[in-house]
């Protein structure tokens, strides 16, 4: 998996949930762009990727007016697990980030 499948199949991820509901109100399918890159990093990084470190970058990003980690935990407990699932699927391509 290259940098750039990877940063496609975390967007993938993350529009699929629309966590804010903004690509149902119309915005384009880059609106959170900011947000993939940092859960990117996530996957190119060594500590395991838990609900709270998605939570983490979602609340830095919305400057903690987001209620999408207390209003929908299952689904960033989901997110979090498919970024893990990314980085296994990462590591076995044998590609550093």
């Amino acid at each position: 998996m290259t940098d750039d499948q990877l940063a496609v199949a975390v967007r993938a991820l993350i529009n699929r949930y629309d966590p804010e509901g903004l690509l149902g109100m119309g915005a384009p399918d880059d609106e959170y762009d900011p947000e993939v890159g940092d859960l990117v990093a996530l996957v190119c990084g060594r500590e395991e990727i838990t609900a709270d470190a998605v939570g983490s970058v979602w609340n830095r990003w919305f400057n903690d007016v987001s209620d999408w980690c207390t209003r929908r935990p299952e689904q960033v407990r989901e997110v979090a697990a498919a970024l893990e699932n990314l980085r296994g699927r990462r590591q076995r391509s044998d590609l550093a980030c």
